[in-house]
C-alpha cells in the first residue's frame, strides 16, 4: 500500500470517527450487569432484573462491551454480524475473555498479503521488529506533541518509557488505568476490533506450522500505550469509578481510532515491501 493510499484511508477513517462521535456510540453492558440481549425490530432489546428494559437501535451502535453475566440470543448475535458490530466479552474485573466478530466472506488484499507474509520462516522476527518500531513511533510522536505545546518531556522519563515499552519482552496490553477502571481494557479491544473489521482483517492469523499472529491483541496493546500517554495525571486522579474511566476513554476515542488506522496502514506498507523483495 503506497503513501497516497494510506493517506486516503486515514482521511476516511477520521471522517468515520467524526461521524461515529455524532451518530454511533459504543454500548457498554457493564461487568456487573445480568440480563439478556434480544432483537426487537431494528434494535437490540436489553432486559435486566436490576434495571429498566432498554432499546438500542442498530444504526446507533458502533461496538459492544458485554459482561459475562449477559445472555445473547442467536438473533442478536446475527444482527451484530450482519452490521459489522464487534462484541467484546469481559469478566468481572474488566479483562477481555473472548469476542464475537463477523466472518469475512472475502478477505481484503491486505489480509491475503498478511497470509503470504506468514509463509516466511522469519516472519515472527520481522513482525517483532515492526512492533518495536511502532511503539517507538508512538512514543516519539507523543513527545513531539508535548514539545509543540510547550510541555517538554524530561529526557530521563522518556528513556524509561522507551525501556518499558519498546524493549519489553511481552506484547500484553498495558493497563492505562487502575483496576477500578478495568472495563477500559475491553473498550480498547473493541476499538481495535472495529478497526480490523474496517480493513477486513481477521483478529488472529494462523500459520501452516501452528504459529499465530494475534492482530487484535497486538493492536490493543499499541492503543493502550497511546491511551496511557494521553491520559494526564489530572485525568488519572479522577478515574475513581468505571463510569468516569469510560468517559475519559471516550474523550480520547477519536485519537485512538486514528492511531489504529495509522498503525494498520504502517503494517500494510511494511508487509507489501517485504513481499515485493521476496518475490
Amino acid at each position: 500500500m503506497n503513501a497516497a493510499a494510506c493517506a486516503e484511508t486515514r482521511r476516511a477513517s477520521q471522517a468515520e470517527a467524526s461521524h461515529e462521535r455524532e451518530d454511533r456510540k459504543p454500548l457498554y453492558l457493564g461487568v456487573r450487569v445480568r440480563g439478556r440481549v434480544d432483537v426487537e425490530g431494528l434494535a437490540f432489546r436489553v432486559r435486566s432484573a436490576t434495571r429498566a428494559d432498554a432499546r438500542f437501535p442498530f444504526a446507533r451502535v458502533s461496538r459492544i462491551i458485554s459482561g459475562t453475566g449477559v445472555d445473547w440470543s442467536a438473533e442478536a448475535l446475527h444482527a451484530c454480524f450482519e452490521r459489522g458490530i464487534p462484541v467484546i466479552v469481559v469478566d468481572r474485573c474488566g479483562t477481555p475473555v473472548g469476542f464475537f466478530m463477523p466472518a469475512l466472506a472475502q478477505p481484503s488484499s491486505f489480509a491475503e498479503a498478511v497470509a503470504e507474509f506468514l509463509d516466511r520462516p522469519d516472519w515472527a522476527e520481522i513482525y517483532g521488529c515492526w512492533l518495536r518500531a511502532t511503539r517507538m513511533r508512538i512514543l516519539a510522536a507523543w513527545r513531539g506533541e508535548r514539545q509543540a505545546r510547550g510541555e517538554p518531556v524530561d529526557g530521563r522519563e522518556f528513556r524509561e518509557l522507551v525501556r518499558a515499552h519498546v524493549y519489553r519482552t511481552t506484547s500484553a496490553p498495558s493497563d492505562p488505568f487502575d483496576e477500578s477502571a478495568g472495563i477500559c481494557r475491553g473498550a480498547l479491544h473493541a476499538i481495535a476490533a472495529q478497526a480490523l473489521l474496517r480493513w477486513r482483517l481477521k483478529a488472529v492469523f494462523w500459520t501452516t506450522g501452528g504459529g499465530r499472529l494475534d492482530l487484535l491483541a497486538d493492536l490493543t496493546s499499541l492503543l493502550a500505550l497511546r491511551l496511557q500517554l494521553e491520559a494526564s495525571a489530572r485525568m488519572r486522579a479522577g478515574l475513581e469509578t468505571e463510569a468516569a474511566a469510560l468517559r475519559a476513554l471516550e474523550a480520547l476515542a477519536g485519537k485512538l481510532h486514528e492511531e489504529a488506522e495509522r498503525t494498520l496502514c504502517g503494517l500494510a506498507r511494511r508487509v507489501r515491501e517485504l513481499l515485493a523483495e521476496w518475490r
